[in-house]
């Protein structure tokens, strides 16, 4: 027999899973894409003297992730220090020497390594963290740095972890929730050298040279700008799925295999399932958490930063930022860091999340621009800022193929109970055959919000489908659905 399978997004998931599922025998295979191009949250575009990564940029840790060990095998990628340079500046332009900066950091990083407390605790992450803060103040570990330089240290150290779990705020975020995540992520940062995080679908795909090997040709398999709206799943245990897009066109299909993203999930869940999702699954769509975090990036005709500078971590005072807050720029509050992109020389990348992202992805170009050049005017004070080359920004949230960057662990997550493995779990027909299988960053239990577990839940659902079937002789054809 010759299932016909039919995968919904072409993201890092959807290719992982069609990829397996190819070189196991399935040939009976389409996929449906939203957007005009493949890759999800993975978006590779060439930009100033190399890419630009808008989406996925590094490899989380070279220890126990097969994405570094894919590419490392084909040496596509290098590894540079987390923290080179990586100065923190006050809105004054007054620079904070790096070993006050990277005491306090360091603190307040192993503050969650005590497991037990951790996992009793029963607050947000960010009244952990802030507990641990006021006690190592208080008890005078860090030094004689003066309570402001502490506090604005804290306050940055909060943005970059804000930023880092994609939450609005950390106080939002759970605590024990983090025990979930498995980060191996060090002091170092790996990057694709010229390629790009898309390098991960050409290995994928096997279309790298260096494989020597015929490629998969995935393009003779997917259809874009495809929008699902409906997945009848039924009741019939001898009816197949049927798959209603919002051009109008419809599929039939014996398994689909949806890999859009939760923040997709949660803004159309109730339309998209006939009939509607069982309660444990809309518990795990609504409870789980994903959130905004975007790009903003700048493009000079050179470098008005010397040579080795890494970028900054932004530190308001707070009468700097009280009037801000009058203005129209208070969305600027939320911009965490800027840094400068391996491999691109001339450019500057500026880190923004929550409530403030999502506005600035709908100001008018030039607003944004004239905000950048505002605080890079007023932190930088040591250097001739000029008016930038190019513009490009990112737009996750207003996107309504994402509405949102990745996933997290948020208190309400806990309040619900909700795990990654309820998202996970297929919809069965009555003989017991998975009719509808979910993938994605979202639903892998510990490598949520990263490339990995993206991947890694396209493998799985694709071999429940080639186990599935392991037993029974495929008749290798291909033919449309």
């Amino acid at each position: 027999m010759v299932p016909k399978i039919l995968i919904i997004g072409a993201g890092a998931a959807g290719i992982a899973a069609a990829t397996r599922l190819y070189e196991s025998g399935f040939r009976n295979l389409t996929i449906l894409e939203a957007e005009n191009r493949i890759g999800g949250r993975i978006h590779t575009i060439p930009y100033g003297n190399n890419v630009l990564d808008c989406g996925a940029q590094w490899v989380h840790s070279n220890k126990d992730n097969f994405v570094y060990d894919m590419a490392a095998q084909y040496n596509l990628l290098e590894i540079n220090s987390h923290r080179e340079n990586g100065l923190c500046i006050k809105s004054n332009g007054e620079e904070v020497p790096l070993y006050v900066s990277d005491r306090i950091m360091d603190l307040l990083t192993n503050c969650t390594a005590d497991v037990k407390k951790l996992r009793a605790y029963e607050k947000s992450l960010g009244d952990y963290y802030m507990e641990c803060f006021q006690e190592a103040l208080q008890s005078g570990k860090f030094g004689d740095t003066d309570t402001q330089t502490c506090y604005q240290v804290f306050d940055f150290f909060r943005k970059y972890h804000t930023t880092y779990n994609a939450v609005d705020s950390l106080f939002e975020l759970s605590a024990p929730g983090l025990l979930e995540f498995t980060d191996n992520q060090d002091e170092y940062l790996i990057n694709w050298k010229i390629r790009g995080f898309k390098t991960i679908l050409d290995i994928l795909m096997k279309n790298l040279p260096e494989q020597n090997a015929t490629p998969i040709p995935l393009a003779d398999f997917t259809v874009f700008n495809k929008r699902v709206s409906n997945i009848d799943y039924g009741t019939n245990p001898d009816y197949p799925v049927l798959v209603t897009c919002s051009d109008g066109s419809s599929y039939l299909a014996d398994h689909v295999i949806i890999t859009v993203s939760l923040g997709v999930l949660k803004e159309i869940h109730s339309t998209l399932f006939s009939p509607t999702l069982p309660a444990l699954k809309t518990n795990a769509i609504e409870g789980l958490y994903i959130g905004t975090i975007d790009k903003m990036v700048l493009e000079f005709d050179a470098p008005f930063w010397p040579e080795g500078w890494r970028g900054f971590g932004i530190l308001w005072n707070q009468q700097d930022l009280d009037e801000l807050r009058q203005t129209d720029k208070q969305w600027l509050e939320s911009i965490c860091s800027f840094f400068v992109p391996e491999h691109q020389p001339n450019i500057l990348v500026g880190w923004i999340y929550g409530k403030d992202a999502r506005t600035m992805e709908l100001l008018p170009e030039e607003k944004v621009i004239e905000g950048l050049h505002f605080i890079l005017r007023k932190f930088l004070t040591k250097y001739s800022v000029p008016n930038p080359k190019s513009f490009k920004r990112t737009n996750w949230y207003s996107n309504k193929n994402f509405r949102g960057a990745y996933t997290s662990r948020s208190i309400v997550s806990d309040i619900l109970d909700c795990k990654a493995a309820d998202l996970a779990m297929p919809l069965f027909n009555a003989n017991g055959k998975p009719v509808v299988q979910f993938a994605g960053e979202a639903t892998h239990p510990e490598y949520y919000s990263t490339v990995q577990g993206a991947i890694g839940s396209g493998w799985r659902e694709a071999d429940r489908l080639v186990d599935l079937y392991k037993n029974k002789q495929l008749t290798i054809q291909y033919s449309k659905l």
